[in-house]
């Protein structure tokens, strides 16, 4: 099986800012906003990056069209140098949102040299940081909002990275260069300290990063200490008390699928360094790598267990309310909306959903990577068999000790057809028979392959197949069928938010030509749509690696595997 979900979902994009232009009706309004930006006045920069970000974000290819010829790319970068820090938080809002939503954006910012810019805000907010967890360590009173725009604009660089590094190839040679590991590996190592959110932003950027990046594998794993705290994050069950079972769920997760990347360089690094020692790498060097997948995927199994059928519930009543929220404000003559909390609740379940998706994706790799090669060793471990057996007429090799019994009869009685037919002119009866031959025949019952010869195969052949499942039910493979399986099932069942037609009427959508309400539902649509597709493709692994390495695990658990098919039947028919 090959490795799945190269592909994953943008990141999730900066919220609204109300009270703030929301759309642009002519192409003459587009200069005048972009001027803006270089007012003297700050008040009127925060507006038009706050505007152009809010524009963007409208997802109207029409308007982004609009902005990017009048140059919108150079005059956010240039902002993201201003003196205000509410300036910059639009402007990198702006930029990550343009980038997100239009790949030709994303590789213009790309063409645009951004990184140099976010190489000069780096050690400003690095240093900003560190100040803030030495300030609250000593009990001092911090500034809310000094701590909020730190936080957001350290969230939005990253994020700008990560869809650069996610969808423009030609960014890595650029983020490379940065020298971005100290930064960022750093926010591992005061969890608790720090908005879960940014941790878990820097977190999924590394992820993407060390995915086949040669490079960027070699700097992490030259960093001092970056794998050491990693492997700490992985192995610590509650890493913060400020942090959220849930958060720390994702940091946990995020931090093994980063050292998932690395895995095959650091071992093959380690066996290289280790050839001529005698026993090869000390256990204490690989043994963490080791327990690494499989810790990482009982955090999986755990986090995955996720009521879809109550997430598309709740989507379809946030929808609903939103649909309102609006219907109520057209009438009322209200140009816009500021966000509601039923939207701010739709980005909190589209972002649950999308870490339940990148932990899918991880198992899914893991079990492609390791199921396998595990699954292979309970074979080795169920085939094995003993000197006694062999004696005892066992299969070896493939074949029974009976075969191979025939096979030397068919060459004796090949070698002694030359004789009888030598002796047949001296048979005095002239039948042939050879009386010695009629002596010896008694013995020949010990040759016979009876009854009890076969049921004592049989039998051998039953211990071999246990083994083999005691083997199964101990490895990767075994977590997954007794842990992840059950989730995939519950995962990959369709909703009554999974198709459009169904969503449309959960949502109680009467207008169908009000695109903004189909626009809302049919996301709503996509996520779920995305969220069973991973599960199915992580299904699909397992299912081969069984049916690839052990198919006696099939025969053993017919029943087990007979509840799959009709599950997935199921669900084609739903579809």
């Amino acid at each position: 099986p090959k490795r799945t979900f190269k592909d994953r979902a943008n990141p999730l994009v900066t919220a609204a800012v109300p009270d703030i232009a929301t759309q642009v009706t002519s192409k003459e309004e587009v200069p005048a906003l972009l001027n803006k930006l270089n007012s003297g006045d700050a008040n009127d920069r925060v507006w038009a990056a706050a505007s152009a970000s809010n524009l963007l974000l409208a997802e109207d290819p029409k308007v982004r069209r609009m902005l990017l010829a009048n140059n919108i790319v150079s005059a956010l970068i240039e902002r993201m140098s201003d003196s205000v820090p509410d300036v910059v938080i639009q402007a990198t809002g702006a930029l990550h949102n343009l980038a997100a939503a239009d790949q030709g954006a994303a590789e213009e910012i790309n063409r645009k040299n951004i990184y140099a810019s976010i190489q000069q805000l780096i050690p400003r907010l690095a240093k900003s940081i560190d100040d803030i967890i030495k300030d609250n360590d000593d009990g001092k009173k911090l500034d809310v909002n000094d701590r909020k725009s730190v936080f957001l604009t350290t969230d939005n660089l990253i994020s700008i990275l990560w869809v650069l590094c996610e969808t423009v190839p030609a960014s890595l040679k650029h983020i490379n260069s940065m020298a971005l590991f100290p930064f960022l590996i750093s926010f591992f190592n005061v969890i608790g300290r720090l908005p879960s959110s940014l941790i878990q932003t820097a977190g999924q950027f590394l992820y993407t990063l060390t995915d086949e990046n040669t490079p960027a594998k070699r700097a992490l794993i030259s960093h001092p200490n970056a794998i050491q705290t990693l492997m700490k994050t992985v192995a610590t069950q509650h890493i913060g008390e400020t942090v959220t079972s849930e958060d720390s769920s994702v940091i946990r997760i995020l931090a093994g699928g980063i050292l998932s990347n690395i895995k095959p360089a650091v071992v093959s690094q380690l066996e290289k360094t280790y050839r001529t020692r005698a026993g090869g790498i000390p256990e204490e060097e690989i043994q963490p790598w080791e327990d690494l997948s499989r810790t990482l995927v009982q955090v999986i199994s755990e986090y995955i267990s996720f009521d879809v059928h109550a997430a598309a519930k709740h989507a379809a009543a946030s929808i609903k309310a939103v649909i309102s929220a609006r219907a109520e404000a057209t009438a009322n003559g209200l140009e816009s909306l500021p966000g509601t909390k039923h939207e701010s609740e739709l980005d909190s379940l589209n972002a649950r959903i999308s870490y339940v998706q990148l932990a899918l994706e991880l198992a899914a790799n893991i079990f492609t990577d390791e199921g396998a090669s595990e699954s292979d060793s309970a074979l080795e471990q169920g085939a094995a068999v003993s000197d006694d057996r062999i004696d005892s007429g066992g299969l070896v090799n493939g074949q029974s000790k009976m075969e191979d019994q025939d096979e030397d009869q068919e060459m004796a009685d090949d070698d002694a057809s030359e004789d009888e037919a030598a002796d047949d002119d001296d048979d005095e009866d002239g039948m042939g028979y050879d009386s010695a031959a009629l002596s010896d025949n008694g013995d020949d019952d010990a040759n016979d392959f009876d009854a009890d010869d076969m049921e004592q195969l049989l039998a051998e052949e039953g211990t071999t197949a246990q083994k083999t499942d005691d083997a199964v039910q101990h490895s990767i493979l075994g977590v997954f069928i007794t842990n992840i399986v059950p989730s995939l099932q519950r995962l990959a069942e369709p909703t009554t938010m999974s198709t459009l037609p169904t969503a449309i009427k959960e949502c109680e959508v009467s207008d169908i030509s009000d695109s903004e309400s189909i626009r809302l539902v049919s996301s709503a649509v996509e996520t779920f749509a995305n969220l069973h597709d991973r599960a199915l493709g992580c299904f699909n692994n397992v299912l081969l690696v069984i049916e690839d390495s052990v198919k006696s695990w099939f025969r053993m658990h017919s029943d087990s595997v007979a509840s799959w098919w009709q599950f997935l039947i199921a669900v084609a028919e739903h579809l």
